[in-house]
């Protein structure tokens, strides 16, 4: 017969940011074995008391290896040590102990604290650019998301949670597309050209010419990226742990092949452009232009001159279409083409459309 005692409820109380936390504990022993759940409020670690005691006396209780928060995380970090966001997911994941507890228990991590931790978030404001703002959702997102991912983890495969809680991201705003012009472009070259760094013209036209992130740009190698023979640029070690080979324009071609060094070892020397890269574009005065912007500068470059976005999709490297359809309004002759359909159609295959254009293209030459 399993025994059980009567149980105990506890309130702790901690500080985060400045903010007091509350949560309640009961503490239960079944068969010697002392088993702890924390809750938000009393009532519920009160009912969840009640109902662990009248489980128990129903028959033997299946007790999993409980694991607290902060062990969750030291074996999360391990098993994920090839992960890019590893870091970030570190950071994330050790600023939400100290708003759960580090000694709590996963099975306390309820969807109930989880949603009040993010609902609190949503009410906060925070200093940006010399004003008061909300929490970004993808500031939020990006914690629930590692989170997410450590109590799936627990429960699927580690075995040390009886079912993982849900978690539900915000929506988050569609991400922010800003490019230049072709006459932008010469000028912010032409400013790159007066910088002290030399490589700094080379490796903008790089950016610019291939839609390569700048962490891409700065890590090539002549054996392994630039291939002048070919006429083929290929970034190792991408976001998305792809290859991806870009074929040069002369552009890119004329910048790389000028490079004054032996083709060896690593194209540039420069570690961090951006001192560099801000101070060409101040000297431009392009406003809101970053680094990445010139990204997506090669794609909308791409689209408006008419590249379908499967291709543009292969060339940046995204996994997924949603990624490059933000550049599907610069490109409406798909939209063209597909609304010509609908034209009727004559025996001899041309459209009212067709007929229309060449009756005007014939009297003009008239």
């Amino acid at each position: 017969m399993t025994q059980i005692s009567r149980g105990t409820i506890s309130k702790r109380t901690w500080k985060w940011r400045g903010r007091k936390t509350t949560a309640y504990v009961f503490a239960v022993t079944v068969d010697g074995k002392r088993i702890r759940r924390q809750y938000p409020n009393r009532a519920e670690a009160q009912a969840a008391l009640d109902r662990f005691r009248e489980e128990a006396r129903q028959g033997p209780v299946t007790i999993r290896p409980t694991m607290t928060l902060a062990a969750a995380i030291d074996r999360y970090l391990q098993a994920k040590t090839g992960k890019r966001s590893i870091e970030s997911d570190g950071r994330y994941l050790r600023e939400l102990a100290t708003v759960f507890g580090c000694e709590t228990p996963l099975a306390d991590i309820t969807s109930s604290r989880i949603s009040e931790w993010r609902d609190g978030q949503l009410s906060r404001q925070v200093p940006h650019k010399g004003m008061l703002q909300p929490v970004a959702a993808a500031s939020i997102n990006r914690p629930l998301a590692a989170l997410r991912h450590l109590l799936r983890l627990a429960c699927e495969e580690w075995e040390c949670l009886e079912k993982a809680p849900l978690i539900r991201l915000l929506p988050e705003p569609p991400g922010r597309v800003r490019y230049l012009t072709e006459e932008e472009q010469v000028r912010l070259i032409a400013a790159c050209r007066e910088s002290k760094n030399p490589e700094l013209p080379v490796i903008v036209t790089v950016l610019l010419q291939t839609g390569g992130r700048r962490s891409e740009v700065l890590g090539l190698t002549w054996e392994r990226g630039v291939d002048l023979a070919r006429g083929v640029v290929t970034f190792h070690g991408t976001k998305n742990g792809e290859s991806r080979s870009v074929p040069m324009t002369q552009a890119a071609y004329e910048a790389l092949a000028g490079l004054p060094d032996a083709h060896e070892g690593r194209v540039f020397r420069t570690r961090s452009i951006r001192t560099a890269f801000e101070r060409a574009v101040a000297r431009v005065g392009l406003d809101d232009f970053h680094i990445h912007d010139c990204r997506h500068t090669f794609a909308s470059s791409l689209v408006t001159r008419g590249a379908t976005l499967q291709a543009v999709k292969e060339l940046l490297g995204h996994k997924d279409l949603k990624m490059t359809l933000r550049y599907a309004h610069l490109s409406p002759a798909h939209l063209r083409d597909a609304i010509g359909l609908l034209e009727p159609r004559r025996k001899d295959g041309a459209t009212d459309r067709d007929a229309v254009a060449l009756l005007d293209e014939v009297s003009g030459s008239r």
